[in-house]
């Protein structure tokens, strides 16, 4: 397997690498291989270039874009990168085009391809895989689905905002033949979520890092229960999984 390096490139949540430019929203870069996909991508067009920039990666050298949920802090920086290339592939969850209270940009005439239920994207790169479209009843009800990352000997798990729960995706393992007792890494927004003390009592043995983002609500409980296990991320900083 591929090393990992998951750069978050749209955040609001902590500090920030000199040069980045903060901003409301979700955005990161999952490079696995010579694979680049960007994980939602925040509120602004022009941060989103903005940061890329900063970086070093130019919006062609993408090879798609995997949009968690559709609001608007994680879809409306997308014409950063449609604008010169309309032929990227976006992939969404099912329920898109559900109505929903702060809905992102529109998606017609787009790439978009559509994700049914909890597959490995094989035609991006071995080990990247979706999971089920889960539903929350925030903002009046919500949809969304996550992604998973397989590394050398463990996985990623990539989340928006985590409005149905982490562990509902977590519970999208067996459907993705991922192994129950494997090492894991939880990155990205989490919101309202919290795990059960017996919850993250069970997971402790796995769970190797977990990096908070955007919208997280309970880092003291994450914190708390995880101990050096857990981190808040830094706009720009890069996270190499081996």
């Amino acid at each position: 397997m591929d090393n990992v390096k998951i750069t978050v490139l749209v955040d609001n949540f902590n500090g920030a690498i000199s040069g980045y430019v903060k901003d409301f929203g979700f955005a990161a870069l999952i490079e696995k291989g010579n694979v680049k996909v960007l994980f939602d991508t925040g509120t602004s067009p022009e941060v989103l270039r903005n940061n890329l920039h900063i970086y070093g990666v130019s919006p062609g050298s993408l090879n798609a874009v995997i949009l968690s949920h559709n609001h608007y802090d994680h879809t409306n920086g997308l014409t950063a990168i449609v604008k010169e290339y309309p032929d990227i592939p976006i992939y969404v969850h099912k329920y898109w085009d559900n109505p929903v209270r702060y809905s992102g940009v529109g998606l017609s005439e787009m790439q978009v391809i559509v994700s049914e239920g909890a597959h490995e994207c094989k035609e991006l790169a071995k080990g990247i895989y979706l999971t089920n479209t889960k539903s929350s009843g925030d903002y009046g009800g919500i949809h969304e689905h996550a992604c998973y990352i397989q590394t050398d000997d463990s996985y990623i798990l990539i989340c928006g905002c985590c409005h149905p729960g982490l562990n509902k995706f977590l519970s999208d393992r067996s459907d993705l033949d991922i192994p129950m007792d494997g090492n894991l890494h939880f990155i990205g927004g989490m919101h309202s979520f919290r795990f059960t003390d017996i919850e993250a009592e069970k997971l402790i043995a796995y769970v190797k890092s977990i990096t908070l983002c955007h919208c997280t609500q309970n880092a003291k409980t994450f914190f708390k229960q995880f101990g050096d296990k857990c981190q808040k991320a830094v706009l720009g900083k890069t996270i190499l999984f081996k």
